[in-house]
């Protein structure tokens, strides 16, 4: 089957319930695996909903809202009934994008560091989770006078854009089999949803799928021609698009039926399991058909001619210490410094994150590694460090290419040049600070939209720097 659905525990509210299976409908006529996770925990956090393809994995935010949305980044959100009312959403708790960092936190996390427990040693050191997708999808649909504020971090869409959108997005550098897309779930110890998976195999006898099959081209035809398919519960309108005229036959000539007539005529057929089936994938083809043709158009990456670093804003791909960008940036550089802080684990023998404000004495970070800043100015890539060793032995940060990845969002590489860097590894004595720059000696794509840093060993095993691109 196309689309399997596994839960940690069933999920409670009706309109929750409705829109899982409307969506596993919408793609269970697609090629490929797709799961959904729905109200599962992870690292103490109760997630609503995941979505994994081959090459991507989404994690959502469902709300349910029957008017307008108005909120942004910061403060509570709102819905606006028609009648002026206003009743603030997640009452006593985070608003929805900040929810969907906090998953998005939490599972990332939580794969990076049991990706070696289903993934080949290759694929392993070369896949980074924390390229999944962050969205907040407001069900049924975005009311068109609703005033939503996000940034780049995460997205916005309606119920009923997410089908299209699920299709043709993907997560850079996530690229995953069947068996390891199902190792997922598993690790984060769901079940299989056995209902409504069953529901989605079929209970169809053979025979009425026999029939079915020899009826499937007029069905389709009747119920694109009604104009109108209900899908989870949202009125899709599917034009009526009439053959073009030939110029050497004549069209047939045929009864004319009344419009009573043709819409008694779809309610039985769509009282079929077939004919609803029929619709469903009526409605999906529509919408494939307009996302490749909305679909914009991505420019071949020139990496030999440098581009400009603008001015960004930027968030740590890990567990920050929450640095805020710097207003030095200028043209080519970039200032904002990003921290990843982290602490020797005795027991288990790893180095573990520190997150946020973790000060005390039994949790302070022993090691915190911050890029201060990217230049990429004169036609090359300058990454400027500092290390701080607040533990009782020194350590030893190199800037070579055995140690440093630097790649952007379109895939392409920037391997290090050892003998520029200065110096080719940093050593940091007991209670002590040190810096050291690392060089890419050629320039940045000018199609970039995005850097990914990524330490691979030393000082405290892997982690991940990721600075937006603002290449407008």
């Amino acid at each position: 089957m196309a689309v399997q659905i596994w839960i940690g525990e069933k999920p409670e509210h009706p309109n929750e319930r409705r829109a899982i299976m409307g969506l596993a409908t919408s793609l269970h006529q697609l090629d490929g695996l797709y799961l959904i996770l729905a109200n599962f925990s992870v690292g103490g956090r109760t997630t609503d909903l995941v979505i994994i393809k081959h090459d991507a994995i989404f994690i959502l935010e469902l709300k349910q809202c029957d008017g307008r949305v108005i909120g942004s980044v910061n403060g509570p959100w709102f819905v606006e009934g028609r009648n002026g009312e206003r009743k603030r959403l997640n009452v006593g708790r985070k608003n929805p994008y900040n929810q969907v960092i906090s998953y998005f936190h939490a599972l990332t996390n939580f794969l990076n560091e049991h990706r070696r427990e289903f993934l080949s040693a290759q694929k392993a050191s070369d896949l980074d989770f924390r390229t999944c997708k962050r969205t907040v999808v407001i069900a049924p649909t975005i009311q068109p006078d609703s005033e939503i504020e996000l940034d780049w971090k995460v997205e916005l869409k309606g119920l009923d854009e997410l089908p299209a959108y699920l299709i043709t997005e993907r997560s850079s550098e996530i690229e995953l089999t069947d068996d390891e897309m199902l190792a997922i779930p598993r690790l984060l110890h769901c079940t299989p949803w056995q209902e409504v998976n069953t529901v989605l195999r079929g209970t169809v006898p053979i025979d009425d799928i026999t029939v079915g099959a020899q009826h499937a081209a007029p069905i389709m035809e009747n119920a694109v021609a009604a104009g109108a398919v209900a899908v989870a519960g949202i009125a899709t309108v599917v034009p009526v698009l009439a053959p073009p005229p030939t110029a050497t036959t004549a069209p047939p000539l045929t009864p004319v039926e009344t419009p009573s007539g043709l819409y008694q005529r779809v309610r039985r057929i769509l009282g079929t399991t077939i004919g609803r089936l029929a619709a469903v994938l009526a409605v999906l083809v529509a919408v494939l058909a307009l996302a490749l043709v909305l679909r914009p158009v991505r420019l071949v990456p020139t990496p030999d001619q440098p581009a400009p670093l603008p001015e960004l804003t930027s968030i740590a791909a890990g567990n920050s210490l929450g640095a805020e960008p710097s207003a030095a940036s200028t043209a080519c550089r970039w200032a904002g410094r990003q921290l990843v802080a982290k602490r020797y684990d005795p027991a288990s023998r790893t180095w573990t994150s520190i997150a946020e404000g973790g000060g005390t004495i039994l949790s302070a970070p022993e090691v915190v590694i911050t890029l201060d800043q990217i230049s990429t100015c004169n036609g090359q890539i300058e990454l400027s460090w500092s290390v701080q060793n607040n533990s009782e032995r020194p350590i030893e940060f190199p800037l070579r290419g055995d140690n440093i990845r630097v790649s952007d969002g379109l895939g392409n590489d920037y391997p290090l040049d050892d003998q520029a860097s200065t110096p080719q590894a940093v050593l940091v004595a007991p209670g002590t600070q040190a810096h050291g720059t690392a060089i890419v000696s050629h320039p940045l794509s000018s199609s970039a939209t995005s850097l990914l840093i990524r330490l691979k060993d030393k000082p405290f095993g892997e982690a991940s720097f990721v600075v937006p691109l603002n290449n407008e």
